[in-house]
């Protein structure tokens, strides 16, 4: 329960600090006085320098109460304790200028990664080839002229769904020349919100299994 304490202290040995060894408890003691503490002078720590004297509890319940501890009639782990939380506060007033712009990074939620494979996704709408293809597609429908070619493409959409099969005459500007380009491009506003939800589905269903508190023997999600 010290380990943390000791720790941020920079105690030699925090991890094999035995708070029952009585002899470990009066070495930390000691070692908090004269390395973080230091309420006492140099000559005044003798008493508690004594850690194998019969007399070393005196000294102890003494400089207690020199420091105004709450828990000087408590249980020796809550005195430690008491100790080394003051030690702390020592330690943060001594270095206030070092410790006060630390900031604790926050984990970061994973989101699970979600790969597409739908070609449409990768179609780059501000290339000159898709701006051709959709030019072409217009001219066929019947469709203006506007500045973002997305929106022409929603315009082209909606008048086959209202009219499948357009019967428009044939001339120089409204040959298909590319029929991939067609059919890439033929109801792509249509699939991509298709793709977009499905896409938004995957990661839900991803956050929910992947939810770290899940107890499969009991066919239960989270909490």
């Amino acid at each position: 329960m010290f380990k943390l304490k000791l720790t941020a202290l920079g105690h030699p040995n925090p991890e094999g600090f035995n708070c029952e060894d009585e002899q470990e408890y009066r070495s930390v003691i000691l070692w908090l006085e004269d390395q973080k503490i230091r309420h006492y002078k140099i000559e005044e720590r003798e008493g508690l320098r004594n850690t194998e004297s019969d007399s070393w509890k005196e000294a102890y319940d003494t400089y207690q109460r020199d420091l105004v501890s709450p828990v000087v009639d408590g249980e020796m782990n809550e005195q430690l304790n008491w100790l080394l939380s003051y030690a702390v506060r020592l330690e943060y007033a001594d270095n206030v200028t070092k410790y006060k712009n630390i900031q604790i990074d926050e984990p970061k939620k994973v989101a699970p990664n979600v790969i597409s494979s739908n070609p449409l996704d990768n179609l780059d709408f501000d290339s000159p080839s898709f701006k051709a293809g959709v030019e072409r597609i217009c001219a066929i429908a019947g469709v203006g002229p506007h500045v973002d070619p997305k929106l022409r493409i929603a315009a082209v959409a909606k008048i086959l769904k209202t009219a499948p099969h357009p019967d428009y005459p044939r001339n120089d500007m409204n040959v298909v020349q590319q029929p991939s380009d067609v059919f890439q491009l033929l109801f792509i506003q249509d699939l991509r919100d298709l793709q977009t939800k499905i896409n938004e589905a995957l990661v839900a269903v991803q956050s929910i299994t992947a939810d770290p508190r899940t107890d499969t023997s009991l066919g239960k999600v989270g909490r």
